[in-house]
C-alpha cells in the first residue's frame, strides 16, 4: 500500500492556508511540474515530474473543496478513500470544474465515487489548462506552447489584473506584462518572503545543504529566521542572508544573444559572489550566468538594492517589486516604507 501524501506539504502551504494561499501555491506548483516543462528531459525525469503535477493537481482539488479538506484533515487521505460523508459532484468526472474558491463560491472537484480516487494525467491537464484559460486558447494565452516567453498573464482573467507572474521555486516559467496582482497591504510583507516560497541555500557553515532548494515554511519575525522545510520533511531556521528565491518567470532582456532575449528561465537564482543571476532552461543542458540588468524579475518579488551611486542610502535596503515599468522597477522598499524607481541593474533578488 502506497504511503499517505500530505496534500499541504505536496503543495508547500500551511494547515491554515486559506484559498488565495492555495490557488498561488497550485499555480506556482502546476507550472513547475507540468510536463511541457520536462519534455526534453530523461524518461525517468518526465515519470517523475507527472507524477508530481498529478499530486499536485489533487493536492489543490481536495484542499480547496471545504468538504474534503474537513475529512481529509481529520482521516487523511484514507478517510476520502472510503468516501468520508463526501459525495462527488451530480455526473462525476469534470462536472464540478465550473470555478475557483474566490469566484462565485465555485470549486474544482473531480474525484470519483468515494473522493480521493487518485488523479489521472487528462484530468491534472484539464484543471491546469481550466485554472489558466484566457478566453478558451492556450493556457497561457497567445498560443502555441504555454510556456514560450513573451506570452500573457495566464491569471489576467482569473485576478483581473494582468502582468507577470510571481518567483517559485523549481523550475518553469512564464513571461508577461509589467502588472499582476494587487501589491500586500502588510508592511511587514515588503521585505519577507511568503510561504510557499522556493529558495536555494547558501552561506551555511554546514556546507552539505548550501544550494539545495528548500520551501519557506514561515517567517519567525521574533527569532528574524526563516523556517525552511528540507525534502526529508526536516524543518530548519535559517538567516534571511542564507536564502536566495528560485525564480520562475525571469525574463532574459537586452543580452547580445538575440536567441536568448525574451526568453524565460525555468528557474534564476542570484549568485552574490559573482554578482550575476545563475540561469536554467535557456539552453540544453547548460546554466547561463547573466548580469542583473539583463534578467527581468517578476512582480512581487523580493529585492536588495545595490549599486546606486545618486543615492547611496538606498543601497543594501530590502523590498519588493511592484511594478515592471520598461526598464525599470518600481520597487517598495521597507523601513521606512517608500516607493522608488530602479533600474534593472540596481536590484538583485534575495
Amino acid at each position: 500500500m502506497p504511503a499517505a501524501r500530505d496534500f499541504y506539504q505536496c503543495l508547500g502551504v500551511p494547515r491554515d492556508a486559506d484559498d488565495e494561499a492555495l490557488k498561488r501555491a497550485y499555480k506556482k506548483q502546476a507550472v513547475k511540474y507540468h510536463p511541457d516543462k520536462h519534455a526534453s528531459k530523461s524518461e525517468v525525469e518526465r515519470a517523475a515530474a507527472e507524477s508530481k503535477f498529478k499530486d499536485v493537481a489533487e493536492a489543490f482539488e481536495v484542499l480547496s473543496d471545504k468538504d474534503q479538506r474537513a475529512v481529509y484533515d481529520r482521516f487523511g487521505e484514507e478517510g476520502l478513500k472510503q468516501g468520508g460523508g463526501c459525495q462527488p459532484p451530480p455526473g462525476g468526472g469534470m462536472g464540478g470544474m465550473a470555478g475557483m474558491p474566490g469566484f462565485g463560491g465555485v470549486h474544482f472537484s473531480f474525484s470519483g465515487p468515494g473522493g480521493g480516487g487518485g488523479m489521472d494525467a487528462a484530468r491534472a491537464e484539464a484543471m491546469f489548462s481550466r485554472f489558466f484559460a484566457k478566453g478558451g486558447g492556450s493556457p497561457f494565452g497567445g498560443g502555441g506552447s504555454p510556456f514560450g516567453a513573451g506570452d500573457d498573464d495566464p491569471f489576467a482573467s482569473l485576478m483581473g489584473i494582468g502582468g507577470m507572474g510571481g518567483g517559485m521555486g523549481g523550475f518553469g516559467g512564464m513571461g508577461g506584462g509589467p502588472k499582476r496582482r494587487r501589491p500586500s497591504s502588510s508592511a511587514s510583507a515588503v521585505d519577507t518572503l511568503p510561504a510557499g516560497t522556493v529558495v536555494r541555500l547558501t552561506g551555511l557553515s554546514s556546507g552539505g545543504r548550501n544550494g539545495a532548494a528548500v520551501t519557506v515554511r514561515e517567517y519567525d519575525a521574533t527569532r528574524q529566521r526563516y523556517v525552511v522545510e528540507l525534502t526529508d520533511g526536516e524543518s530548519i531556521a535559517v538567516k534571511p542572508s542564507n536564502v536566495r528565491q528560485v525564480l520562475t518567470d525571469a525574463k532574459v532582456v537586452g543580452t547580445s544573444k538575440a536567441e536568448l532575449n525574451g526568453k524565460v528561465a525555468a528557474a534564476a537564482t542570484f549568485d552574490a559572489a559573482s554578482g550575476r543571476y545563475q540561469c536554467e532552461g535557456l539552453t540544453d543542458g547548460t546554466v547561463v550566468s547573466l548580469k542583473p540588468e539583463n534578467v527581468m524579475l517578476p512582480q512581487d518579488c523580493r529585492v536588495t538594492v545595490a549599486g546606486v551611486a545618486s543615492r547611496p542610502a538606498l543601497n543594501g535596503r530590502v523590498g519588493r517589486v511592484a511594478a515592471v515599468d520598461r526598464d525599470r522597477y518600481v520597487v517598495q522598499l521597507a523601513q521606512p516604507d517608500e516607493t522608488v524607481s530602479l533600474r534593472f541593474g540596481a536590484v538583485a533578488a534575495c
